[in-house]
């Protein structure tokens, strides 16, 4: 057990990782899964963002809890929840049961994440919070980066189910090491009740804007992630093969994320930093499907969509005070889910609808670009808030 701040940041990020690894499951077997199950793409793009809609219902009630039963707690239970989500979709023979076992990933991944959040910017508030939170982010694209390597040659070889199976076995190692490491101190125990001192409206409003920051620039890496896959094998590639070219821009935004919040904090220019990557990514996605080789285009998406992750994910400490922080990340991730339930169900479905791999990458650079506008109301209505809190302070 440990009190260093870093080192239960690796713990956390090491629990994490089988995130990203669960959310790509779908993704790396969908042929099969259409083959196999008899599915359509507007089903694999509901089953990919049914890993996100629980978040809609259970993402505040989830920091709440947390809240009433202590972090820890409901880390781990959350991870519990993953793994059996996926040995439920192991066992899959249709539709119905393997959308119950996503939707229950779903509602364990939303409440591992809203906790992890609130306890890194506990932590480091004040103290390279940016860098910390891209840190514990990273352990998203970490996952789906070891999922995109292994999980179509493990179909290939042992069946889709072995996929999930493995996913879920992850999940409660997870819960296992969080379990058995990590410890609360003085400075994430959760502070105390102050009679009528509740959240306010503006941090409300904040907080949601701020989820929608979140849902709409990853939006982009959301697509090339469902969807990507199938464009390539529809090229004459297999699922392995599929997986490991788009695994290169995985693995770029994987070392993007820490080092840009790195680099945002010492540069001082989070805005000028945020705006820029948001337009960049979104032209970068909306160019996929019309290139021979889109290689070039996983690798500049991984750099631009990764690197202004820490900015956005620390917003939130920025919009809501300490002991409103378990509320404030229940409302982001509402919103967060919710958009990560819409964008993939709505790719699958213009991908149906049209018959064309450009359809699914348009969604997400609209998406991505769209993040630029929920930003500068953001911050226009935040600097009307801290003017009044200004004002109440002086009165």
């Amino acid at each position: 057990m440990t009190a260093n701040r870093w080192l239960i940041l690796g713990v956390l990020f090491l629990a994490r990782t089988s995130l990203g690894y669960t959310y790509q499951s779908v993704a790396s077997v969908s042929p099969l899964l259409v083959e196999d199950l008899g599915l359509n793409f507007a089903e694999i793009g509901a089953l990919i963002g049914f890993f996100g809609l629980p978040g809609i219902f259970v993402a505040l009630p989830g920091g709440l809890l947390g809240k009433r039963f202590g972090d820890v707690r409901m880390a781990v239970g959350g991870l519990a929840l993953m793994a059996l989500g996926g040995f439920l979709m192991a066992a899959a023979d249709g539709y119905a049961l393997a959308s119950a076992g996503r939707l229950l990933t779903g509602v364990g991944s939303v409440t591992m994440t809203v906790v992890l959040v609130k306890i890194v910017g506990d932590w480091f508030e004040g103290r390279e919070v940016v860098t910390a939170l891209a840190i514990l982010m990273n352990s998203w694209p970490v996952g789906i980066a070891l999922g995109q390597v292994s999980q179509g040659a493990l179909a290939e070889a042992w069946g889709w189910q072995t996929v999930f199976g493995v996913a879920g076995g992850l999940c409660l190692c997870g819960a296992a090491l969080i379990a058995f490491t990590y410890r609360p101190d003085a400075r994430t125990d959760i502070p105390a009740d102050i009679p009528g001192d509740r959240i306010t409206r503006g941090e409300i409003v904040l907080a949601a804007l701020a989820g929608s920051v979140w849902s709409m620039f990853n939006g982009g890496f959301i697509v090339i992630m469902g969807f990507a896959p199938a464009m390539l094998t529809g090229r004459g590639l297999d699922v392995a093969a599929a997986g490991y070219l788009i695994s290169t821009g995985t693995w770029v935004y994987m070392v993007s994320i820490p080092l840009g919040g790195w680099l945002s904090e010492r540069l001082g220019r989070p805005d000028l930093v945020m705006l820029s990557c948001f337009a960049i990514g979104a032209v970068t996605v909306a160019t996929v499907p019309f290139v021979e080789s889109p290689v070039v285009n996983f690798v500049l998406a991984g750099i631009f969509i990764g690197i202004p992750t820490g900015n956005v994910m620390a917003l939130t400490v920025e919009c809501v005070r300490r002991q409103h922080r378990n509320t404030g990340n229940g409302i982001y991730y509402t919103v967060h889910y919710a958009g990560m339930f819409v964008l993939p169900a709505l790719a699958g479905w213009t991908l149906d609808l049209t018959g064309s791999y450009a359809a699914p990458m348009l969604v997400g650079a609209v998406a991505t670009a769209s993040a630029i506008g929920f930003l500068l109301v953001l911050r226009s209505l935040q600097a009307r808030y801290m003017a009044v809190l200004a004002r109440q302070g002086a009165a």
